[in-house]
């Protein structure tokens, strides 16, 4: 049985199993100019796949008939199940070309399906390939036996199998990326190759990879009696994973239950796989972009670039003499004239050498980041200093927007249909949160309605955007049981505002931010922040500090804030404390729907002990019995412990030091030959974790599971409606506009319906509909 963990069997039952990720780990590069002539470069992959893989000669076949393809798929019938993955020239699914397909089944030989190779001298496409119709069409056949197919990366080879062959029903019932990302998401080797190398092999193969030789060579130039094996290869190899994996994630598997991971193995089931063909929709839309509109924001932002650069200088200029001043004294100075306002080195001679401002940071005393220069600017505020930091911030935000968003968009455009596709990954975080990439749809800022106006709905189409809200706190009042929660809830109230109520003795009208005339009530509002700061500050794991800093008030008036809602609502720093219990006690918290979130560094030690070089610094390491190591020409030392009354002896004055004289304690240890490991950052990091990835993972669940019930409502689809973005709470989608009437009711039902089974606090969802993103209403 292969080692499946790298710890000691308690904490193996907390981490589970490591596993995960092809995504961009195989050989899918654009063609670029290749240095040596590519010739050479072929020669050299030929020799390479000998070295490696020629051993696999006879045990792997290159499918060029039709009758050898229908046999083939005859036995994956009879067998149930069929390993798939693809080989493409680039990473675009939209525009690259499919060269082949991989396939196996157990009992056959792993295969390669040659499609669109071609001679690297003449680029004439190669010979012996199979029609592609033809291969659509027995995939096709093969399709209507609804057997098991096994990938790796599902969404991409999906995709790429739906443009690149037209296999319009192609799916996946086990991806073997989503499956070890949900056995252990900490896994640091997620690829692939690495993966089967460590977990199938048991460490003893060889993980080769092909990435930097291929590059800049694309897939369709390598010959195909040379492809055939690093392709077909990929196919057992993801096979074998699944295999692996399987007896972990099924659940009434001994192993299943061993390991504690049946509620995982029903996360992966009925949320993961059943979002993958969402994913790929979504991922095969696109949204529309609206490129004059972007011109224009590209004009008006570059006049109000050029108004703060203005100034920028205008505030240097009433410092011209110690400017002129210094650049006397310091010829060979790197500051420019006029000063450039984004060179952080000449903004630091400015500040720091010029102007002699006090450094206010002790790990960058000359630091230009935007919170040093937030400090700065509080600390002189109404001075002329202030008002110069806050114009390079001001300067820094609108370069950020033309340089991240309004020129980097239109380069995004996928010129096959002019929309842009980004690349959705279903498991984003180790939370189980989406993130987006290529661009990134989901960090389109929010505080500016310009640039989310980019994105519009196709011609004829109105976009729609639904979410939660407040979906993290009620997932809490959930988790947490708070009656009083619950019931504030369940008759319509203001969450923020009863616990402001409760927490500081007035009434709930008191806390509202809202007067019943419509009037802003402060002290109300005033008193519902603070609420919600306390409550959003569990939630995200920010200490007393930071929510002071938040509300703007003395870290002592935050904590006793702080204990007033605990006051009123002891269920949740009862819920922080069984949060942070569980994970002490298994090694990983779980969110409503089972998923789990290993937090391994709560269980390291504050301090660790270990000799500098293995052994004690006055022994001989020639007096121990040691193994002779041949690669270095002499023995190996023997790790030996420090004895636990030194470490005792330690670890005793550790817990009296303040960070400072720390620093003293380890440099004496470093003097005895003893390295003292400080986890106390770690350790600290992981309990902050605690409660928020029980909620933010549970809030992903349930997003989840609303994208799939909305993606897959067979109504929706006769509207014509399109899920394109989901945005954490919210999802953003697009149908034809006289449709929208219909189609919003629905969507906002299937949204509110997506986590009855464990949610059992009223959930409402507004749908607004507009022409574009942020835009305007539009009636229906």
């Amino acid at each position: 049985m292969p080692a499946l963990f790298d710890v000691p069997k308690r904490a193996s039952k907390a981490q589970d199993i490591a596993i995960a990720k092809k995504a961009n780990s195989k050989s899918k590069t654009a063609t670029k100019t290749v240095k040596g002539g590519i010739s050479g470069r072929i020669a050299e992959i030929k020799a390479m796949v000998e070295t490696n893989l020629g051993k696999f000669k006879d045990d792997y076949i290159i499918i060029q008939e039709e009758h050898e393809l229908h046999n083939y798929f005859v036995e994956c019938v009879a067998n149930n199940v069929i390993a798939i993955d693809t080989e493409t020239t680039g990473l675009d699914p939209l525009q690259d070309q499919l060269v082949g397909v991989c396939i196996y089944t157990p009992s056959q030989p792993a295969a390669y399906i040659p499609l669109n190779h071609k001679s690297y001298i003449t680029g004439a496409k190669s010979n012996n390939q199979l029609d592609m119709k033809i291969v659509r069409e027995e995939f096709e056949k093969l399709l209507k036996y609804k057997l098991d197919i096994i990938m790796f990366n599902a969404c991409f080879d999906i995709r790429v199998l739906r443009n690149g062959l037209g296999l319009k029903d192609i799916y996946c019932t086990w991806d073997c990326y989503l499956a070890g990302r949900l056995m252990n998401e900490n896994e640091p080797h997620r690829g692939l190759k690495p993966l089967h190398q460590k977990y199938c092999l048991e460490g003893k193969g060889d993980a080769f990879s092909f990435d930097s030789l291929f590059n800049g060579i694309t897939f369709d130039l390598i010959p195909i009696n040379t492809g055939y094996l690093y392709a077909a290869h990929d196919a057992i190899i993801t096979y074998e994973l699944y295999e692996f994996q399987k007896p972990y994630l099924t659940p009434g598997n001994e192993l299943c239950k061993e390991y504690e991971l049946e509620d995982v193995a029903w996360v992966f089931k009925n949320i993961e796989m059943p979002c993958i063909k969402v994913v790929a929709d979504m991922e095969d839309t696109g949204v529309d972009f609206d490129v004059e509109y972007c011109a224009k924001l590209s004009e008006k932002y570059g006049k109000i670039m050029d108004e703060k650069l203005q100034k920028f200088e205008e505030l240097c200029s009433l410092y011209q003499t110690e400017i002129d001043t210094y650049r006397l004294k310091h010829i060979d100075s790197k500051l420019s004239n006029p000063i450039n306002i984004s060179s952080p080195t000449q903004i630091a001679i400015l500040l720091y050498d010029v102007l002699k401002v006090p450094a206010v940071d002790k790990k960058s005393p000359r630091g230009t980041g935007e919170e040093i220069l937030i400090k700065i600017a509080d600390k002189e505020k109404g001075s002329t200093l202030s008002n110069l930091c806050n114009s390079i911030l001001e300067y820094r935000e609108v370069a950020k927007l033309i340089s991240t968003y309004i020129d980097k968009m239109p380069e995004c455009i996928n010129p096959k249909d002019g929309r842009i596709h980004c690349k959705f990954n279903q498991y984003g975080a180790d939370t189980g949160r989406f993130s987006s990439q290529d661009p990134n749809l989901q960090n389109i800022p929010s505080h500016n309605k310009d640039i989310r106006k980019m994105f519009k709905a196709t011609d004829g189409y109105v976009l729609m955007s639904s979410d939660y809200s407040q979906q993290e706190p009620k997932v809490m009042t959930q988790m947490c049981g708070d009656p009083k929660m619950i019931d504030a809830y369940k008759h319509g109230k203001d969450l923020y505002a009863e616990i402001a109520a409760l927490s500081f003795n007035t009434t709930y009208d008191n806390c509202l931010e809202f007067r019943p005339d419509g009037t802003t009530n402060p002290e109300g509002k005033a008193r519902r922040s603070q609420a919600k700061s306390i409550l959003l500050g569990v939630l995200y794991g920010r200490g007393v500090p930071s929510i002071a800093e938040q509300l703007n008030v003395p870290t002592k008036k935050a904590q006793a804030i702080k204990d007033s809602v605990f006051k009123g609502f002891p269920a949740i720093p009862q819920f922080e404390k069984d949060s942070l219990e569980m994970a002490y006690e298994l090694g990983y918290v779980t969110t409503l729907w089972g998923r789990k979130r290993r937090l391994p560094d709560l269980q390291l030690d504050e301090f660790e002990f270990r000799w500098k070089d293995g052994y004690p610094k006055d022994d001989d390491p020639l007096d121990f019995e040691l193994e002779f190591d041949e690669t270095i020409g002499m023995p190996k030392p023997v790790e030996h412990e420090v004895p636990e009354d030194i470490q005792e002896r330690y670890r005793k004055k550790l817990s009296k030091a303040y960070f400072s004289q720390k620093r003293a304690i380890f440099e004496q240890a470093d003097k005895e030959g003893i390295k003292i490991v400080d986890n106390g950052a770690k350790i600290a990091d992981a309990q902050r974790q605690c409660v928020n990835a029980r909620i933010q993972g549970s809030a992903a669940d349930m997003s989840k599971l609303a994208m799939i019930k909305v993606g897959n409502n067979k109504r929706l689809k006769e509207l014509g409606f399109r899920l394109l973005i989901p945005v954490h709470d919210e999802l953003i989608a697009e149908c034809p506009k006289e449709n929208a009437k219909e189609a919003s009711e629905l969507f906002a039902k299937l949204m509110s319906e997506a986590a009855e089974d464990k949610l059992h606090i009223p959930i409402s969802c507004d749908v607004e509909i507009t022409d574009r993103w942020y835009g305007e209403k539009v009636k229906v």
